[in-house]
């Protein structure tokens, strides 16, 4: 990332910051690779006692791998991107486009981050080839700095490659497979990035944005007008080449929710209108977070301007989602879930890029489950057979259990659903659902989420139902 003259903040820790006043924080790069280097410049400003400490300013560089001929919709939206890029940045923004049959430098030329239009590439294994030719480190010459390779990669796909069953969608797949290609080859980055061996290798973020079809202009009134942005494969529809420039610089700059992360969006941004503010962008990229599940607005909470004054509905829809999380307590029995559960509060606390002022809610957590500990690979198998005759064929003897090493393994994520009320700084009142407890190992356990979510929307239902009758 570059820190030069206050332009990328990874905290907004009070009295330690290189934020301008005069906007949002702005990356490129990768979030982690940006917070080494800002600690650097925090603790050179924070401890003044201690001797300076230099870091290098770096060019604002950004990679781009796309066939034109191939991808239409292409042109329009880089032309675009990088007029918002240099806009949004005060030193000027180097955008290097290569066609994947070029000669690529070896390194990305030191970009921060990389655009690739996977419609671009024939398959998973070309993908793969460009990112170990752009990824690699290299050596300095004539007494330079190490090159350091992209820490972001952005792959453009489309939309329908998790939807290949289904119409139209199954009609765009049937020859030549297109969409299941791009599938393989967002499996693929997405690999590579969660792969990277931390402290041997530079940290790698993904982004990767589906489109639909580009329209020629972002023209649009009414329903027609606006950015839809939701996590996953579940839109329709075409694309603007402003709104599709937007989201992607906002992707590449401003959203951190963004980052390792896969979203579709639809939808169109008129040029002549004004642009979307900081918190609307920052809603919109919210669902990220998790991602999210569901989101309920259950209408405006109370308009007091005193602090010490609890809002009323919040307090009580606080407690209602507390109680309804109680029918999960105690076992899975009569509940529906095919998983066993825990339930935890939430300790998730309100935050002002997430619009949010006061914030509760309670984590449903999975538990491990015998049938996945008790499956053994071919591999653990043989292992296991082998320790059990070791001893009696010449092999190692066994250990008596006084020099027995006990090992203690950090217990797995089995994944969760966290259940937030929320009271955003314009004042409503929300219930989101979030999936919590993941890493990268996590299985996702789509059929107790969606048994979870259900009956948090019926409860949700029934009380705001409630509410208009009592008027309370």
């Amino acid at each position: 990332g570059d820190l030069g003259d206050g332009e990328v903040v990874v905290s907004g820790d009070e009295g330690c910051t290189t934020e301008d006043d005069g906007g949002p924080s702005k990356l490129l790069g990768s979030v982690d690779a940006a917070r080494r280097r800002g600690q650097l410049l925090s603790d050179n400003e924070c401890e003044l006692d201690e001797p300076a400490v230099s870091v290098t300013a770096v060019e604002n560089r950004v990679l781009v791998v796309v066939d034109e001929k191939k991808d239409k919709g292409a042109a329009p939206i880089l032309n675009r991107l990088t007029t918002l890029l240099n806009e949004a940045f005060d030193s000027n923004i180097v955008i290097d486009t290569y066609s994947p049959t070029s000669n690529i430098p070896i390194g990305g030329k030191n970009a921060q981050t990389a655009i690739l239009f996977a419609s671009s590439l024939n398959d998973r294994s070309s993908l793969e080839n460009l990112l170990g030719r752009i990824l690699k480190r290299t050596a300095p010459v004539a007494g330079g700095a190490v090159g350091m390779p992209p820490s972001h990669v952005l792959v453009v796909s489309a939309l329908g490659t998790e939807r290949t069953n289904k119409m139209p969608y199954s009609m765009q797949n049937l020859f030549g497979g297109k969409l299941d290609k791009l599938r393989e080859m967002e499996q693929a980055i997405a690999a590579i990035s969660r792969s990277r061996i931390v402290g041997k290798q530079n940290p790698l973020d993904y982004t990767i944005v589906k489109f639909g079809d580009v329209k020629s202009s972002d023209d649009g009134t009414g329903e027609d007008a606006g950015i839809s942005i939701q996590p996953g494969d579940v839109l329709e529809g075409e694309i603007g080449p402003n709104a599709a420039a937007n989201v992607l610089m906002q992707a590449m700059a401003y959203q951190p929710y963004a980052r390792n992360s896969t979203l579709c969006t639809s939808g169109s941004l008129p040029l002549e209108d004004a642009s979307l503010d900081t918190a609307t962008w920052n809603d919109k990229f919210l669902c990220l977070s998790g991602p999210e599940l569901l989101r309920v607005e259950v209408g405006r909470g109370a308009d007091d301007t005193d602090d010490r004054v609890l809002d009323s509905k919040f307090e009580q829809l606080r407690q209602y989602v507390k109680q309804w999380s109680m029918n999960y307590e105690g076992g899975r029995k009569g509940t529906g879930l095919t998983t066993p559960v825990l339930v935890r509060k939430s300790r998730k606390p309100p935050s002002d890029f997430d619009g949010v002022v006061d914030r509760s809610g309670v984590q449903i957590l999975f538990q491990t489950t015998n049938t996945g500990d008790r499956y053994k690979s071919a591999t653990e198998e043989k292992k296991n057979e082998k320790a059990r005759n070791s001893g009696g064929d010449g092999s190692e003897p066994k250990k008596s259990p006084s020099s027995t090493t006990l090992v203690v393994a950090k217990g797995r994520k089995e994944g969760g659903v966290e259940v937030l009320v929320e009271k955003t700084t314009d004042g409503n009142i929300r219930i989101r659902a979030r999936r919590c407890n993941m890493d990268n190992k996590t299985i996702v356990k789509e059929m107790s989420e969606e048994v979870i979510v259900r009956s948090l929307k019926k409860a949700v239902e029934t009380w705001v139902k409630a509410r208009d009758v009592t008027g309370l």
